[in-house]
């Protein structure tokens, strides 16, 4: 990736500045004082790639007071000029865009993708590279040119596993390892499957033994059946005797209900002929019928009694009850003017206010309270008098009820009357016929008796071959269940044969299947190599043990150039454990002159030569990677904790390397480096915003 021009809007320190044209530089330094943008420009650079910079959010990197950002970054790639656009609103949930293009016929082409994630994906594919491996290997960020050396020996090997582009070897080992999981998941199933076939062929000497079990039942059930058989037909020529008794024994029992029935007729005319022939009963009846008319008769001048005797005791009670209705209202004026003139204590009268002496007073008193009590007397004597009455009334109605009652019979009787006075007129005439009827009946009942002599016969009958129908119906049920044990036990036999017979196909599927298991336990054994070949222990591991001397040497190489060939660096890929065993790192020694020692016991410009030449030979090593070609250097920062001739040797490193690269840009703050590059990218912070000038 060659940056080729770069385009700010609100970014950081930068409002509107001229855009940055990279055309025609090779090595350039980037200069300007602490906080002018120095840095922030390739802030544009990555947060317009990766959409991530050294801001931890995006609303940090919009300018004060803007609402908006924008950065356009133009950048040659094989060959190919690409344009990224990315745009960014103020605010949460506010709009963001990213756009790639392609120059074709000097004209610009879209080709991003649908989403802001699928355009940023191919991006990514484009580069080769993500955020954090350019971070890692071809940016020596300002305060992080220590990254690569400060991490763990664990993420080295994974930062230079992404540099080597050996990230393709771990989806390796997960293909073959879920191909080892899938035929794993197979082999159990076969397993299950043989292990199934085996316990039935185990069963083979049962099975033989239930063949022979099954053909002896079914010879006894035939033989049970056959002798069933012969009771059946003796015992069905009886059945159809007894049938053929039913079918009398029917006859019989409907000749025996129509004499039943002419036997029931004549007794029923014979009843009513005796009813219009008996005068004696006649008379009898006669003679009551009138005496109770002549009864009702009395009972009607009783009523009348009655009647008259309640009408009195009515009277006299509506008069006792009115008599007291007026008792009480007319005695309490007297009780009230009693308790007035019982309370006055002055002599004048507390109703009419004339003089009143006490003798007087109590003369007065006297008087009406004798009034009052006689009152009271004639309202208890009356309260007794009406208790009285009242259940004579009572009395009285419930005899007028009854004698109403009585009386309510007088027309029934009446009709009565007229009709026993009719039948005795035909009393005498009905007297011959039930002579008539009386012969007739016995002679049906003559009839009737031997046709019953004869039926009982036949019931006997019947019932000595019923005893022989019951034994063919528990005979029938014994055939039947013979019959269902022969067709059990040739069913068993069926199975029994059917059972050994399979037995040799599943003898040939458990070969099969033995057969399959074979192969997929090979194939299996093929992926668990390949999958311990993809892994980080296998060809990565390989790979890496083949890259590392690569990077030491043209570290050591830069080194040697910047220290006089004090320092050197080794790459360590295995460390032997407490335990004796050998377990895989990447550890990184620095010697001198005085020997060996921890990287943090140098001093920062020891350690900042260190880092740059790691680096720059992390990016040599990128340079020669077909997978992911970095063409451009940055370097921000680190001349400062350099002295003079440390500077000098970092100027001259950069430039013996400066043909490995087309874009190298250093980044200071020191004037006496601002000339020591062949081009100078000049930035200065303004009231209108950080500007950028070429020179």
């Amino acid at each position: 990736m060659i940056p080729l021009k770069l385009e700010l809007s609100n970014f950081l320190p930068y409002v509107d500045p001229d855009p940055l044209d990279f055309s025609g530089l090779h090595v350039a330094c980037l200069t300007g004082d602490n906080g002018a943008g120095k840095s922030s420009l390739l802030d544009a650079m990555t947060w317009a790639l990766w959409g991530r910079a050294r801001a931890k959010t995006d609303e940090e990197l919009i300018h004060q007071g803007a609402s908006e950002m924008r950065v356009a970054f133009v950048f040659e790639l094989q060959g190919q000029v690409y344009q990224v656009i990315r745009q960014k609103r103020a605010g949460r949930g506010k709009g963001s865009s990213l756009e790639l293009q392609i120059r074709e016929s000097d004209r610009w082409k879209g080709i991003s993708e649908a989403t802001i994630n699928t355009t940023q994906k191919k991006i990514i594919a484009l580069l080769k590279l993500d955020y954090d491996t350019f971070c890692n290997s071809a940016f020596l960020q300002q305060g992080k040119a220590d990254e690569f050396t400060r991490k763990t020996p664990t993420q080295r090997k994974d930062v230079l596993a992404d540099i080597l582009g050996l990230d393709q070897w771990a989806v390796y080992e997960d293909r073959a390892k879920k191909k080892v999981n899938a035929l794993k998941e197979q082999i159990v199933g076969i397993d299950g499957e043989v292990a199934g076939y085996e316990r039935e062929l185990s069963r083979k000497p049962e099975y033989e033994s239930q063949l022979v079990a099954a053909t002896g039942k079914l010879a006894e059930t035939q033989n049970k059946v056959a002798a069933a058989e012969s009771q059946w037909a003796e015992v069905e020529r009886a059945r159809d005797a007894l049938n053929l008794l039913k079918r009398q024994r029917i006859d019989f029992d409907k000749r025996m209900a129509q004499a039943e029935k002419d036997l029931a007729q004549t007794d029923s005319e014979l009843r009513a002929a005796q009813a219009k022939g008996d005068p004696a009963a006649l008379a009898r009846e006669l003679e009551a019928a009138q005496n109770a008319l002549a009864r009702l008769d009395a009972r009607e001048t009783e009523r009348v009694e009655v009647t008259e005797k309640r009408q009195a005791a009515a009277e006299d009670s509506a008069r006792r009850k009115g008599e007291n209705d007026t008792l009480g209202p007319q005695t309490e004026p007297l009780k009230k003017r009693v308790e007035t003139l019982s309370a006055a204590t002055e002599p004048v009268c507390p109703t009419c206010g004339q003089p009143l002496t006490e003798d007087h007073r109590h003369s007065i008193i006297a008087e009406l309270t004798s009034e009052v009590e006689s009152r009271r007397n004639r309202y208890r004597e009356n309260t007794q008098q009406l208790k009285a009455l009242a259940e004579q009334l009572a009395n009285y109605d419930r005899q007028l009820t009854q004698i109403n009652a009585d009386l309510r019979e007088r027309p029934s009787l009446q009709k009565k009357l007229a009709d026993l006075q009719g039948r005795v007129a035909v009393a005498a005439e009905a007297q011959a016929q039930v002579e008539a009827l009386i012969a007739r009946r016995a002679r049906q009942l003559d009839s009737l008796n031997a046709d019953r002599e004869q039926r009982a016969a036949l019931e006997a009958e019947t019932s000595a071959l019923a005893s022989k129908a019951v034994e063919a119906d528990s005979l029938q049920n014994a055939l039947d269940k013979l019959r269902w044990e022969q067709r059990v036990a040739a069913e068993e036999l069926g199975a029994a044969r059917q059972r050994l017979a399979s037995l040799e196909a599943i003898h040939k599927y458990r070969a099969d299947k033995l057969a399959a298991r074979k192969k997929l336990a090979d194939e299996q054994g093929i992926y668990e190599e390949l999958r311990e070949a993809f892994g980080k222990r296998g060809v990565p591991a390989m790979i890496i043990e083949a890259a590392v001397p690569e990077i030491e040497s043209a570290a050591n190489d830069l080194l040697r150039r910047m220290t006089a060939g004090r320092m050197n660096v080794r790459f360590n890929t295995q460390r032997e454990t407490q335990a004796g065993d050998v377990r895989e790192t990447l550890d990184i020694q620095i010697a001198d002159e005085l020997g060996t020692r921890a990287y943090e016991n140098y001093s920062g410009g020891e350690q900042f030569r260190v880092n740059f030449a790691i680096r720059i030979a992390l990016s040599r090593l990128l340079a020669h990677r077909a997978g992911a070609q970095l063409q451009t250097l940055i370097v921000d920062e680190g001349f400062g904790s350099q002295d003079a001739q440390g500077r000098e040797k970092l100027v001259e490193a950069v430039n013996a390397i400066q043909d490995d690269f087309a874009r190298i840009l250093v980044i200071t703050h020191l004037d006496d480096l601002k000339d020591a590059f062949p081009a100078r990218i000049d930035v200065v912070k303004t009231a209108r915003g950080s500007q950028i000038s070429v020179a």
